[in-house]
């Protein structure tokens, strides 16, 4: 194929699949030292290995990979961590699911070996779909650094991270009240749990006062749990119960005699002012049980059905025993009322089950000291959030941290590290498996059964990542080069779920911030601005996008969507209007081709460049400068509408446009300076583009290269030049545009047909502008079809019977008369005063009407208020040129 045979539509799939194929076997993704002489480097959120790819994955590959593109064209030694996650919950449920179905067995039926060698078996089968589907988004991580959370070096990290952490007496085990879940059957942290508005209610019980008449009412939105009580609390000041204080109380049902303590939790506003307390199955109420040593009464299994202490009620699910305990009360005449409530319930963010509060032997991790680290290097700017308003959410977990509780009763994950003797009872932690006890010598050994959070693995990620604690795969994999990593691109929501342990973390092992910079992103969202939902059926496949669109033109919405915002609202037709853009690009480089065999590789000197050249050199250059700005400062939306603006506004419809009579003229040295300039902005667009649209850009590229010339995705990145600064001929033509804009738009006002040539005279008192409009006359019968322009100052006389647009330079005149006919114009313009005014009286009426301004809710109140505006402007707009047609 020469350099022009160029087809005649551009293939969005014929790209895709060539490109990336060159690009990896190519080894175009690994990270190579360059002119910047400096490393950069992206660590990628690890996707679950049960995932799939959806609209936030897709935001997530696009901002990294426009972002990692970039570097590497600027000359840095880029490298994209890539990895997936375990994702130990999920994981683990879909293998349960997955046997029950096909076998009617659940985990339990099987050796926990057994059970454990079936997920990976389902793993290497069916996990990490998603690593395939980024890559169809033209995702150029190094695969080759490619890491799983269960790989052997993060499992070394994690064993030693614990035991490290263990020895320093910073790990413990302890008793202590927990999320659980009784679904998942384990502990979740908090930052796992979903609040959730149910409706639900007060229920007003009555406990009687030993050896007295006195009863006392207590509202509780759990009755069950008075199986569980093991006091009753009252504020100290609280002249009500001051005299019952040390008194005991008697709980209904399961008449457990109870002390009445005195507590300043207690809010005497609040409710009665009498609190029952249940240590085993409330948060609060733990903390009350400790201060006053009170007992704990466990009444739950871990299926949430009533154990023992349930009484008659043992057996029974929460939900039921409810029920059957608020009958059994009020037939003892002790539920004295029922008030409707609703309030924040906590749901498991997987399971969405009711969580649990529940006493359980856990493992913690003390982050006291290690979030006041964490805190401090974003304080004092060692890391950096963008927007800087998030890190008021980071702020807001460590600043007030509680202690991690890091055991999960699962099987899959990374096993606890600790050993038990069950000859000496002594316990210890190892980085290796351990058989013989270091104490007895014994081999009465058995490890803790217990999982690890998935965020601890996660915590240590941009460590083991680049081969720590290994030496040798420190080295390896560059370890001094890449870390600190530069630069962390995630989401909102997980915050304080990775980000701030990963601080955390990392600087405990290694005394320096793991990134220097986090860009939290925004949630994509339908086009309504609603949660995507399978319940709301919203949800947009991205696979499908790329099927449809093309890849660049999603990533290229995705990514001009993207700036500091919350959220993106997603609309396909938005997508679909960025593939016309795509399309244009391509339509740009077809027409111009076959002149571009003429062009010299360097530009002319400047000297010799004509003014329509500097003006569009100038204003690349411009472009140029506001994109490496904007991506520096991840707005990705400044960038794609400078791009996009100058590509439509300025290249394809002006300068092409300009260039035609050139290019099809006589003058050769024209022609050829010509076509150097447009193939020298041409390869810069592509350039510009590229880490946006990769897969049109490296195409085009294709053309538009030297015989040696290595591919688009290692070019260097276009930078500003002072010696492409031309201010006078970038004012000059742009002051043209907005003139011949205006006459375009005068002339569609009256409906003058497109090739019917008109007379324009224009007034302005910029001598500059003056000057260039006189000598492009040529242009503006080419652009306008005007063939007769005068050019005066603001101080002369206007023309009469013509329609007038001014800009801030130049007003814009244009004679009707002989052009169309005068007294139809009137007479239309007479209709449409009619409908304008009545139109306008609509809104007036209302707005005078106090009956309407005093009922109507504030935001109607505003849009009326809009609309009268907007009609009484038309109305005298109308007026207006009425006043000139008939003058």
């Amino acid at each position: 194929m020469s350099k022009i045979e160029i087809p005649k539509t551009y293939s969005s799939k014929d790209a895709e699949s060539k490109w990336y194929d060159i690009w990896d076997k190519g080894n175009y993704f690994a990270p190579k030292p360059g002119k910047a002489k400096e490393s950069y480097c992206i660590l990628m959120p690890p996707p679950n290995v049960t995932g799939k790819l959806h609209a936030g994955h897709a935001l997530d590959v696009t901002t990294q990979d426009a972002l990692i593109r970039f570097k590497r064209m600027k000359g840095f030694e880029a490298l994209w961590l890539p990895g997936m996650d375990h994702a130990g919950i999920a994981t683990q449920n879909v293998v349960e699911k997955l046997v029950w179905e096909q076998e009617k067995k659940t985990r339990h039926d099987f050796t926990r070996e057994e059970f454990v060698e079936k997920i990976w078996k389902w793993k290497e089968e069916y996990g990490g779909i998603i690593a395939k589907q980024q890559r169809s988004l033209g995702a150029s991580p190094d695969w080759n650094y490619s890491m799983f959370t269960m790989d052997e070096i993060p499992n070394r990290a994690v064993r030693k991270v614990f035991t490290d952490l263990y020895n320093e007496g910073l790990i413990y085990q302890s008793d202590y009240i927990i999320n659980w879940d009784p679904v998942l059957q384990s502990a979740i942290s908090d930052a796992e749990v979903e609040h959730k508005e149910v409706k639900g209610a007060f229920y007003h019980l009555l406990y009687k006062v030993k050896d007295s008449d006195v009863t006392l009412e207590i509202a509780t939105t759990r009755p069950e749990t008075l199986l569980g009580d093991t006091a009753v609390c009252v504020h100290p000041e609280d002249e009500r119960f001051k005299d019952l204080i040390g008194k005991t109380a008697i709980v209904p049902i399961c008449n457990r005699e109870v002390p009445i303590l005195a507590d300043d939790y207690v809010d005497m506003e609040k409710g009665t002012g009498c609190l029952k307390v249940t240590p085993g199955h409330d948060f609060n109420d733990f903390e009350i049980g400790k201060r006053h040593d009170l007992p704990i009464v466990n009444i739950l299994n871990k299926d949430a059905t009533l154990n023992e202490h349930g009484l008659d009620f043992e057996g029974l699910h929460v939900k039921k025993a409810r029920k059957a305990i608020l009958e059994k009360l009020e037939e003892l005449g002790q539920l004295k009322e029922v008030k409707d409530h609703v309030h924040q319930v906590g749901h498991g963010d997987r399971s969405k089950a009711v969580i649990e509060p529940m006493v359980s032997k856990q493992w913690f991790l003390n982050v006291q000291d290690m979030a006041s680290v964490a805190v401090d290097a974003v304080e004092t700017d060692k890391t950096t959030f963008y927007p800087k308003s998030w890190e008021n959410t980071y702020f807001s977990w460590l600043r007030e941290p509680k202690n991690w509780c890091i055991s999960r009763q699962l099987w899959w994950g990374h096993q606890i590290p600790v050993f038990y003797c069950g000859d000496c009872n002594h316990q210890w932690a190892s980085e290796t498996d351990e058989s013989t006890c270091p104490k007895c010598n014994k081999s009465n050994v058995t490890q803790d059964p217990d999982v690890l959070d998935t965020w601890f693995s996660s915590g240590l990620w941009p460590l083991s990542t680049l081969g720590w604690p290994d030496e040798k795969a420190m080295e390896e994999r560059k370890f001094s080069t890449f870390y600190p990593t530069t630069t962390l691109v995630t989401g909102y929501d997980i915050i304080f779920f990775w980000v701030a342990r990963m601080m955390m973390m990392s600087m405990k092992f290694t005394n320096t911030i793991p990134f220097k910079k986090v860009y939290i992103h925004a949630i994509v969202r339908d086009k309504l601005g609603r949660k995507m939902s399978k319940s709301l059926n919203n949800g947009i496949d991205p696979l499908e996008m790329i099927e449809q669109y093309g890849a660049d033109a999603f990533r290229f919405t995705l990514a001009a969507g993207s700036g500091y915002n919350r959220a993106i609202n997603l609309d396909p037709e938005r997508i679909g209007g960025f593939r016309n853009f795509i399309n244009k690009i391509w339509n740009a480089y077809r027409f111009i081709a076959p002149t571009l065999e003429l062009a010299d590789k360097e530009l002319p000197e400047a000297s010799k460049l004509t003014g329509h050249e500097k003006w569009i050199l100038s204003e690349l250059n411009s472009v140029s400068k506001v994109m490496n700005d904007s991506i520096e400062e991840f707005r990705y939306d400044d960038s794609c509408n400078a791009i996009y603006a100058f590509v439509y506004d300025k290249f394809c419809s002006w300068f092409v446009e300009v260039s035609k009579n050139i290019l099809n003229g006589e003058d050769a040295a024209a022609k050829k300076q010509r076509a150097t300039v447009l193939k020298y902005a041409f390869r810069k667009i592509v350039a510009l583009l590229h880490p946006f649209t990769p897969y049109i850009t490296e195409e085009l590229w294709s053309y538009l290269k030297d015989e040696n010339e290595d591919l688009l995705i290692i070019q260097d990145y276009p930078e500003f030049s002072d010696d492409l600064v031309f201010t006078k001929e970038q004012n000059d033509m742009n002051k043209f545009i907005d003139v011949i804009t205006g006459i375009r738009n005068l002339r569609a006002s009256v409906n003058i047909k497109p090739k019917e040539e008109v007379k324009v005279e224009l007034f302005t008192d910029d001598a500059e502008a003056a000057v260039y409009f006189g000598n492009n006359k040529e242009n503006f019968l080419s652009l306008a079809k005007v063939n007769s322009l005068d050019v005066r100052s603001k101080s002369e006389h206007r023309p009469e019977k013509s329609i007038m647009l001014a800009t801030t330079h130049t007003e814009v005149f244009l004679p009707l008369e002989g052009v169309i006919d005068i007294e139809e114009q009137v007479a239309r313009l007479e209709k449409q005063k009619v409908k304008a005014q009545k139109e306008f009286d609509k809104y007036s009426k209302k707005l005078t009407n106090e009956k309407f301004m005093s009922n109507a809710p504030d935001d109607v109140v505003v849009e009326v208020r809009q609309n009268a505006k907007e009609a009484e402007e038309k109305l005298k707009s109308i007026e207006n040129s009425l006043a000139n047609f008939k003058s």
